[in-house]
């Protein structure tokens, strides 16, 4: 009986010291930041240590967490200057990847850098994908860190390429959030600043891209918006967040650039928020990505889709074949976005906002126009002067129409 008395403590006091004493395979690696509270641990922290540390990461400014990153969930951990981001279904050191950090702020900014004067020259690095040219001292930094992907010695450029991205733009000046102007220049995952008071090697530094980006806050959709009235948003805005999407269908940079201008200038040829008809426009496509925004139909806003929808084909005017759901469906297709589809969507968006005794001869000519390539019923005419009066009229049920029309609005103001 005193033996097994003897076994059981035994077996207890082992069983204690296992869960007070953990073994050298689970004790933590983590390094933790008194500076900012946080820590990084595993292969985030050996990636952030083996890629530049400090000077290109900064600290951590929030614990690893799961975020949606273009439309997949993943474990990130955010850092003053970036933000890593676990994808462990690639191989190393593609496991680890960094935030377009430097293409999110140009967005959070409203800024197509697109819209960038190119920079190439020839006594500098020039990359033929944006046309910009990397030179002097920020070159110099720019080769100095890498990711390690080709297992030989030194850094390659196509590892510091890895770990910055592509330039974005020149080297131009701008007013940091210290009051102070810099040249700077931006990269997809960075934006390199030149500080030419400071010694080497602190007279480059990398801008506080992961604070600036956390430290955002979009503007709160309006309740309700007029749709006669001034563009509620700008052309580089809509172009930013339309352009990566309707790739998926097909269209170019340059053809959401001519589709985004044509909605500028037919909607102010008869003083319509076109900035707002393009939201409409995005939230009845998926951002351009649906079957009856892509060519040949381009139909900007679900004009003549009526839910009718066939196995086989009716053999009727007006039924294509959705390749997208696998049957045949009915709607309207325009030859020209500019010439035809957006005359016709912001014409039948005049039509609910105003009556013919309230509209001016261009806006008139417009809405007849539009309703006769689909009418209108008279009791509809002029009944929503604003987007929110679409509740319920454009689409059906719809009874938030309106208002998702207005959240779309926001994020084609805000990050993509």
């Amino acid at each position: 009986m005193v033996r097994q008395i003897v076994v059981i403590l035994m077996v207890a006091m082992l069983a204690l010291s296992g869960r007070l004493m953990p073994s050298h395979a689970e004790e933590s690696t983590a390094q933790c930041f008194v500076e900012t509270g946080f820590c990084i641990d595993g292969r985030i922290r050996e990636y952030w240590a083996a890629q530049g540390g400090l000077r290109v990461f900064g600290y951590p400014i929030g614990p690893q967490a799961t975020m949606r990153v273009e439309g997949k969930t993943l474990t990130v951990q955010p850092f003053e200057r970036n933000r890593l981001e676990l994808h462990p279904q690639n191989a190393r050191p593609y496991d680890v990847l960094l935030g377009r950090l430097g293409a999110d702020r140009l967005a959070q900014q409203g800024r197509d850098w697109y819209a960038f004067p190119k920079s190439a020259t020839a006594d500098c690095k020039t990359f033929t994908q944006t046309q910009h040219a990397v030179c002097g001292r920020i070159w110099q930094v720019w080769r100095q860190y890498g990711l390690e992907i080709d297992g030989q010695s030194g850094i390659s450029e196509a590892e510091s390429l890895a770990l910055f991205g592509l330039p974005l733009s020149g080297v131009q000046t701008e007013r940091m959030s210290d009051g102070k102007e810099y040249q700077v220049q931006w990269f997809e995952r960075a934006r390199f600043e030149l500080h030419p008071d400071n010694a080497a090697p602190y007279d480059v530094l990398f801008g506080l891209l992961g604070n600036e980006t956390r430290d955002f806050v979009p503007a709160a959709a309006p309740a309700d918006l007029p749709i006669v009235g001034a563009p509620s948003g700008t052309v580089a805005e809509a172009i930013r967040v339309l352009a990566p999407r309707a790739a998926a269908n097909g269209y170019s940079y340059d053809d959401v650039k001519n589709i985004v201008e044509a909605y500028q200038r037919v909607g102010n040829s008869v003083g319509v928020d076109w900035f707002l008809a393009i939201a409409q426009m995005a939230h009845e496509t998926g951002y351009l990505t649906s079957y009856w925004s892509a060519r040949p139909q381009r139909n900007p806003a679900g004009l003549g889709v009526e839910g009718r929808s066939s196995v086989t084909d009716p053999g009727e005017p007006g039924w294509v074949y959705n390749t997208q759901r696998k049957m045949w469906e009915k709607g309207l297709s325009f030859a020209s976005w500019e010439d035809e589809a957006i005359p016709a969507h912001i014409g039948r968006l005049l039509a609910y906002a105003m009556t013919d005794e309230q509209a001016t001869p261009e806006q008139k000519a417009m809405i007849d126009r539009a309703l006769a390539i689909r009418p209108l019923p008279a009791h509809l005419r002029g009944v929503a002067p604003t987007v929110v009066g679409l509740n319920g009229r454009w689409a059906f049920p719809g009874t938030t129409y309106g208002q998702r029309i207005l959240e779309v609005m926001m994020k084609l103001r805000a990050v993509p």
